[in-house]
């Protein structure tokens, strides 16, 4: 049986133990004593160093918890250093989660069906079909002013009826000895999981985005030091932006708009002179080639500038003349274009080449278009 040390102290992150047990080979250890959170309900579990070899896993295994090494290490004494960033991120995250579900019960009545706890971001699951923005803001409001008000955070341990009769959110998930968090005056719930002493020590609460599942409301969120980083991404996107567009950051609110309605401009203009280009282009290659017995004018045009919507531009262009059949090669794509006059179906005759000698592709009878090997005939 392992002593859970983190049970009584989420912030004891040193401890001495005693290796008294491997799990199969010495590189799976078990301890007197941990201070290791192990991965379970919806936590991950902690790393850090046990004996000078890091912990890379821990594991949950009833009444033992067994410590998943990089290397072996042998029974006797030993010291563990948890990861204090790591421990302290996931000690925010879920604090914060008992704070969001807590307010959320209590204003709206929304259930928690689940929780996940990600290695950057974190989800709550409410057993409800939909949440308007104005509640998922009062909700955030809330949970900001309760961190404000430093609530004391505590532990205690009750048995299951003494604690239903004094109130848990849920309903305990065993019979027994519970293991109960307490934010004062805001919420109780079994739980064995590691949390913050006061909520001031969450510091932020964000959400970060809604959707849904299975007919539940899925809320990401970040709390604490994630919070932090998540501005300090924001300010560093929103700083790129202002210098690329070569205005203040307070200007790409309404400069972003405009240059999107310009954007949708340029485009329309480009469409329109791509279209003119490509008739030019067409004429040109068609007046150059030599007509065959029936007046069809065959060209293949190897291209190397063109850009792929210039071709498509080209084929059309092509299967909009007369007695024309145009074939252009643009390394691995190749579009096709004929005449309804021309008596080529550039659709099939696409289709039988690449069943002949691969590539894949398509198309109707005046317009289609593929991806070829490297050796494609193109005669």
């Amino acid at each position: 049986m392992t002593l859970r040390l983190y049970y009584t102290s989420s912030t004891l992150l040193d401890f001495p133990a005693t290796v008294i047990d491997h799990d199969g080979d010495l590189t799976r250890v078990v301890l007197d004593q941990t201070a290791f959170y192990p991965t379970s309900g919806g936590q991950p579990h902690d790393t850090g160093m046990l004996g000078g070899v890091p912990v890379i896993d821990v594991i949950d295994d009833d009444e033992r918890i067994i410590h998943v090494l990089a290397a072996p290490l042998p029974l006797g004494e030993v010291r563990g250093v948890v990861n204090a960033a790591r421990r302290t991120d996931h000690m925010e995250q879920h604090t914060a989660q008992h704070l969001l579900s807590a307010i959320a019960a209590d204003t709206f009545g929304w259930e928690t069906a689940s929780v996940h706890f990600g290695a950057e971001h974190s989800t709550i699951e409410f057993a409800v079909a939909n949440g308007s923005e104005a509640q998922l803001a009062e909700l955030v409001e809330r949970a900001q002013a309760a961190v404000r008000a430093a609530l004391p955070v505590t532990v205690s341990f009750e048995a299951s009826a003494d604690a239903v009769a004094a109130g848990l959110r849920k309903a305990p998930p065993r019979d027994g000895e519970l293991r109960v968090i307490t934010i004062a005056g805001l919420d109780r719930s079994a739980c064995g999981g590691t949390h913050v002493a006061t909520t001031a020590e969450i510091g932020a609460i964000v959400i970060t985005g809604v959707e849904k599942v299975r007919g539940h409301l899925r809320v990401g969120f970040l709390a604490g030091g994630r919070v932090l980083a998540h501005l300090a991404e924001r300010d560093a996107l929103v700083a790129a932006l202002a210098r690329a567009l070569s205005c203040a950051e307070d200007e790409l609110a309404a400069l972003v708009p405009k240059r999107q309605e310009e954007l949708q401009s340029l485009r329309a203009q480009l469409a329109v002179l791509e279209t003119e280009l490509a008739g030019h282009r067409v004429r040109a290659l068609l007046d150059a080639a030599t007509p065959d017995a029936e007046g069809v004018r065959h060209v293949v045009h190897h291209a190397t500038t063109e850009s792929a919507a210039l071709l498509k531009a080209m084929a059309q262009a092509a299967a909009a003349e007369a007695k024309a059949v145009l074939i252009l090669v643009s390394p691995p794509s190749v579009v096709l274009g004929s005449s309804a006059d021309s008596g080529v179906d550039v659709g099939a005759l696409l289709k039988a080449v690449i069943a002949a000698h691969g590539g894949k592709g398509g198309g109707s009878p005046r317009l289609a278009q593929g991806v070829v090997p490297s050796g494609w005939p193109m005669s």
